[in-house]
């Protein structure tokens, strides 16, 4: 395929594709001055910038070739940071719908960067960032990912497209202008990554066949290991890219030092690469990090229910670390346990945890921000601080809301309801009869008492009784008046429904006058004087026999 008519059609193909894919899931936005994506995206702790040019010239002015990326929904790698690239860096977003997408940018520079040219001499397209920074700390790293649409296609051809991170200072003697170094290459070697050196291992259909790569980097094919296929990838446009990789230097704390980031199009000007910078990665190690690991990992510390945990770091070193701490907020020191005022991290350790627990008090807290600062003094005598907020809870003690059963001796079991509300996190149900849950299932036919309990991630533990009325106790009248004006004429006994009972009435004499078994509360005395009668009532749900007098008036007056 002939890459100069090839190049026409794809500037159509990428010009049409932006109008497309502007919601990408990567999203880039090229409104922000070079300064500014360094000052405000790129740097992290330890770092002081200055002198900062874009392609040679002061970076107050906007440019196609760089912009700030957001990939927190894409599969680059990086959640944000600073993209920079040899094509208008809006068409990296997403899908790859294009294989071979080229979008020039307004005004390209195709005169070689001489650090790049000791890598590949013939350069299209560069784009070169450039600032002078002084480290805080004896060491300068950050991540980064290189991707490209050469991918697969031209793997080992000479359109092998290549960037670097060019550092020069104090203490460096590598072979770029100013003694610079090259942080732009493969972990623990001195290889540049480019699309010959870092691939899928194999020469591109239109590429120029292994020896191509062999030139690169004798060993290009294991480096595969390095290497994403975004073949059909849904959030960036580039056909293949890197794995984060973390780069970074010694350096010599308090001195002045130069980076150039640059990258260019080798041979031609066509399919556009990138290089993404992670945001705030570029970073020197004197930093101090703070950071609070809550009980319920939500950022909330709840009054009398466990302890966050208050976790510092600081860089390898050779001396103790000593950690000043200040509380800060809308809550103070005074509603905390476990406050320390310093902290040591001794020398040969990084980090140090300690637990901090928020005061039960009678005090509305709720809602209120705990700040946590943490400033340590470096070896190099610069002073670095970091910051952790946690929201104070006022803690709400949990109400269990039941109710209790008042059957009619007509449910073989019945079931239990408990509501619980207040509480802190998940809440388990417990019942004395060993169920868990909201509810349970008791016996209807029986009277009780059952308790539940709710325990809460304080932990805590609240406890009720639900009361069970079955309806089922012998309830014996001791007065019947059967003469059928349809009030009082049957004896109805309470209690003797789904029982194994036996009813004996008694005159004063000792005869029986009635006898049942499974009595049904239908006897109406019939044919049996007015008087007093004595009954004997034996039922499975009564230890003993219960007696007593029945009267029977059959005009229904004494």
């Amino acid at each position: 395929m002939v890459r100069t008519n090839l190049n026409n059609i794809l500037l159509l193909l990428g010009t049409a594709l932006l109008c497309t894919q502007a919601h990408g899931q990567l999203d880039v936005n090229t409104t922000f001055t070079p300064a500014a994506l360094v000052n405000d995206i790129l740097v992290g702790q330890g770092i002081t910038v200055s002198n900062l040019t874009f392609n040679g010239a002061p970076a107050n002015t906007v440019n196609d070739q760089i912009g700030a990326f957001d990939g927190s929904t894409s599969n680059i790698g990086l959640n944000n940071g600073v993209v920079l690239g040899t094509g208008r860096v809006v068409g990296v977003t997403g899908s790859n719908q294009n294989i071979s997408l080229t979008v020039p940018p307004a005004a390209p520079v195709n005169v070689a960067d001489p650090d790049l040219a000791l890598i590949e001499s013939l350069q299209r397209c560069v784009a070169v960032l450039e600032f002078d920074f002084i480290p805080t700390g004896d060491s300068v790293n950050f991540r980064f990912v290189f991707g490209s649409e050469e991918y697969p296609e031209f793997v080992c051809s000479q359109y092998n497209d290549v960037f670097g991170f060019f550092l020069s200072g104090p203490g460096l003697n590598g072979p770029f202008s100013n003694n610079a170094i090259n942080l732009g290459v493969l972990p623990n070697t001195t290889v540049p990554i480019a699309i010959n050196t870092v691939n899928n291992g194999s020469p591109g259909v239109l590429g120029g066949g292994a020896s191509g790569c062999n030139a690169s980097d004798p060993n290009w094919q294991l480096n595969s290991v390095y290497y994403i296929d975004n073949d059909g990838g849904a959030t960036v446009e580039l056909d293949g890219f890197t794995v984060p990789i973390r780069t970074g230097a010694a350096v010599q704390c308090g001195q002045t030092y130069h980076i150039k980031i640059a990258i260019a199009h080798a041979g031609d000007a066509s399919l556009d690469s990138a290089v993404f910078i992670e945001g705030g990665s570029f970073s020197s190690n004197s930093a101090v990090s703070v950071t609070a690991t809550t009980p319920q990992n939500d950022g909330t510390l709840t009054e009398g229910c466990g302890d966050a945990i208050i976790t510092l770091e600081v860089p390898s070193r050779s001396t103790d670390a000593n950690i000043q701490l200040h509380y800060r907020g809308e809550a103070g020191a005074e509603d905390i346990s476990g406050n320390l005022g310093t902290v040591t991290i001794p020398s040969g350790s990084t980090t140090i945890s300690f637990p901090l627990g928020a005061i039960s008090d009678d005090q509305q807290d709720d809602g209120e921000e705990l700040r946590i600062i943490a400033t340590w003094v470096s070896a190099c005598g610069f002073t670095v601080s970091d910051s952790v907020s946690i929201e104070l809870l006022d803690y709400v003690p949990m109400d269990i809301m039941t109710y209790d059963q008042y059957l009619g001796c007509d449910q073989d079991s019945v079931r239990l309801d408990a509501l619980v509300s207040g509480g802190l996190g998940a809440i388990t149900m417990s019942w004395a009869n060993g169920d868990t849950g909201d509810f349970t299932y008791v016996p209807g036919l029986e009277n009780g008492t059952y308790t539940v309990s709710a325990t809460d991630d304080c932990p805590r533990t609240a406890t009720v009784e639900v009361n069970v009325n079955s309806g089922c106790g012998i309830n014996v009248p001791n007065v019947i008046t059967p003469n059928n004006d349809g009030m009082n004429d049957a004896w109805v006994i309470d209690g003797l429904y789904r029982s194994k009972h036996t009813v004996t009435v008694f005159n004063r004499w000792g005869n029986v006058i009635f006898e049942s078994k499974n009595y049904n509360n239908s006897w109406r005395a019939s044919g049996v004087s007015d008087g007093t009668y004595f009954y004997e009532i034996i039922s499975d749900r009564s230890d003993e026999p219960v007696t007593g007098t029945l009267t029977i008036l059959s005009n229904g007056r004494p």
